[in-house]
């Protein structure tokens, strides 16, 4: 690729490679803290004395999450400057960050139900600027494995909070001291950023939008925005899987699983992005494809280990391949709305599915679940076909 596609430059100089580093070591402390408390929030809303309902309602979180990251795409375009792309960064990561240690001290459900939409707002106004970001300070290095390695160091994070939650709650200190106890890697992702900051402060390319465009986002990004949509409708949301998984396991056992559902994220993530790097469309159609599986494990009463292998194994297609293929595939200066777009279905796909998943019995969920993965994974390589035809 050459021009203002995915591979701009001839290498990847010194001063990006470290500011990839610090953006890659605050995700990895970000994700320690709020992935941390995802992975238990199922059973702590139980507790809570929330029902089913609720906990998958949680799913809404994302829809607002997806929402602020097409807002927060939008804005990546519209911003006046540098200094106003990474003042998004900064506010979200901030948001997203302090409502993980304020679940300590939530009394009622609803309270704590508020603090995961506030946090979910948070991330989502963050990710497209940062993606915007990343993508620029990635030219010269091939896409795929750069957001794969990303997406590693962030289930790093995401593991190494999960476990730290899970012991927590065996050695019987309880969910209060568990999200408390996250303020240390928060301040750690917050410190991180700053850093990134320091070294790439004015990202003018990634808000310059080139001679000759014109506002079209393309039938590549189209058609990944139609896979990932479908693809997350036919994925169950951690927070309705762990509930359902806690009628049956402990809740350090389901936080548990969620740090096998991170590991497993990480270590696929490199592969499939190299995969994407050499074909497109197969990598793209996993997501779908994994999402159906998985969920239909869980329907299935199959045993928990398998429902997070394919769980994360899921995510890791979105976050390596989806992000990767937006990068390679949207024009300089149109990446903000491109994964506006892109995370705008995936959110509304996610939430509604999940609702559904929700209300529906366990056939017709079943039913729903298969066609929404098939019409993902048509999608998916239809968008790896537009790709191969730049």
């Amino acid at each position: 690729m050459s021009g203002s596609r995915g591979g701009e430059g001839g290498g990847w100089e010194r001063r990006l490679l470290l500011a990839f580093a610090a953006l890659s070591l605050t995700s990895l402390f970000a994700d320690m803290a709020y992935e941390g408390a995802r992975s238990v929030v199922g059973p702590y809303l139980r507790v809570l004395q929330a029902g089913l309902v609720v906990a998958g309602a949680v799913s809404v979180g994302d829809l607002v999450a997806y929402s602020a990251r097409f807002l927060g795409g939008v804005l990546a375009g519209r911003v006046g400057g540098p200094r106003g792309l990474w003042a998004l960064i900064f506010a979200g990561y901030t948001v997203n960050l302090v409502a993980v240690p304020l679940l300590a001290l939530a009394g009622h459900w609803w309270e704590a139900f508020t603090l995961v939409i506030i946090e979910r707002l948070g991330k989502g106004l963050r990710t497209a600027p940062r993606d915007v970001v990343l993508a620029e300070v990635s030219r010269g290095a091939p896409r795929g494995l750069v957001f794969s390695l990303h997406e590693a160091a962030d289930q790093l994070g995401a593991v190494a909070g999960s476990v730290l939650v899970a012991l927590v709650l065996a050695s019987g200190h309880g969910y209060r001291a568990a999200f408390a106890l996250l303020a240390l890697p928060a301040a750690g992702a917050l410190a991180s950023l700053a850093a990134a900051y320091r070294l790439y402060p004015e990202p003018r390319e990634a808000l310059r939008r080139p001679e000759g465009v014109r506002g079209r986002l393309g039938r590549g990004v189209l058609a990944a925005s139609i896979a990932g949509g479908l693809g997350m409708a036919a994925l169950v949301h951690w927070a309705q899987a762990s509930y359902r998984l806690s009628s049956w396991t402990g809740a350090a056992e389901v936080a548990g699983l969620y740090a096998l559902a991170m590991v497993v994220d990480g270590v696929v993530a490199v592969p499939v992005g190299l995969l994407y790097d050499r074909l497109p469309g197969a990598a793209l159609a996993l997501g779908p494809m994994l999402s159906g599986a998985a969920t239909l494990l869980l329907l299935q009463a199959a045993p928990p280990a398998a429902f997070a292998v394919l769980w994360g194994s899921a995510m890791a297609v979105y976050e390596s391949a989806y992000r990767a293929h937006i990068a390679s595939t949207a024009a300089v200066g149109e990446r903000g709305r491109a994964y506006a777009a892109l995370y705008g279905s995936m959110g509304l796909g996610w939430a509604l599915g999940n609702i559904a998943m929700a209300l529906l019995p366990p056939g017709v969920t079943a039913l729903l679940v298969a066609a929404c993965a098939s019409g993902g994974a048509a999608a998916a390589l239809a968008a790896g076909a537009s790709r191969r035809g730049q």
